[in-house]
């Protein structure tokens, strides 16, 4: 099952640096653009570049392949596994998924950050939410109650799974901050 980031969840850099208090740090795991391909069309190649349209914004933009992704655009094999995914979206490598345009891609895909929250402990970084239900961290305990809290309200609204989250997580002795 892919995991794909909804709009409703994405914050800017500038809502970012106001309330991470941390640096936002890529995983490159691709899951927020592994949904973004619906809405990004190529219309055609022009010489060494792509004429593409968003849809969420109604962008037009030329995309250029970053220098050496020319061989990685042309593997389909990630598109043909995430049909969905951004057309522009290729696996680097086992735990790398990469743009092969992260240059010239367009200003929605500047400003897009995945994190949604981060779980603190003693004014330290424990976790940072991504997407709407996952957790990167690297804490055994905060992963345990995690996947627990998933199993229980993991299919409830966002707001009740906020507060539920607060609630346990806090009760465990972390703090809870949700970005939006």
């Amino acid at each position: 099952m892919s995991l794909i980031c909804s709009p409703d969840t994405l914050i800017t850099h500038q809502q970012k640096s106001e309330c991470m208090g941390s640096e936002f740090t890529c995983t490159f795991c691709g899951r927020c653009c592994n949904g973004f391909g619906r809405y990004i069309t190529i219309n055609q190649k022009i010489g060494g570049a792509y004429s593409v349209t968003l849809s969420l914004t109604k962008e037009s933009f030329m995309a250029v392949l970053d220098p050496g992704r020319s061989t990685l655009f042309a593997d389909t094999s990630y598109q043909n596994e995430h049909p969905h995914a951004c057309p522009f979206l290729r696996r680097e490598d086992e735990d790398r998924v990469i743009c092969t345009i992260y240059r010239s891609r367009p200003r929605f895909c500047r400003d897009y950050i995945c994190c949604t929250g981060k779980v603190m402990r003693e004014d330290a970084l424990c976790g940072e939410m991504k997407g709407r239900r996952d957790l990167k961290t690297d804490d055994p305990a905060l992963q345990d109650d995690w996947i627990g809290l998933k199993e229980r309200y993991g299919g409830v609204p966002d707001l009740e799974w906020k507060k539920e989250v607060s609630k346990a997580l806090a009760a465990s002795g972390y703090e809870v901050v949700f970005y939006g």
